[in-house]
């Protein structure tokens, strides 16, 4: 299991087709934010690696901290952070 590759651009239609009512620019801005905290290092208060999507939606967390799941199933990471 892990995460699934996911474009910033493919990632933010999915989310729009979910939220319409979010602002594309708003939730790029967001990603490309959490991409830099984590290209910075920067880690959740656990010690692990941030998730870039879900913290472009809350602090910078972890996968497991933010969703209270071990590992990800199915779940969304944006391609160029994924190791």
């Amino acid at each position: 299991m892990g995460f699934i590759p996911i474009s910033i651009t493919d990632y933010v239609k999915i989310h729009l087709r979910i939220n319409p009512s979010d602002k594309a620019q708003v939730i790029t801005d967001n990603l490309i934010k959490a991409i830099s905290d984590f290209r910075n290092g920067i880690k959740c208060e656990c010690g692990n690696d941030i998730w870039v999507i879900g913290s472009a939606f809350t602090e910078n967390s972890c996968f497991t901290c933010i969703t209270g799941d071990r590992f990800p199933s199915d779940d969304y990471e944006i391609d160029e952070v994924i190791r």
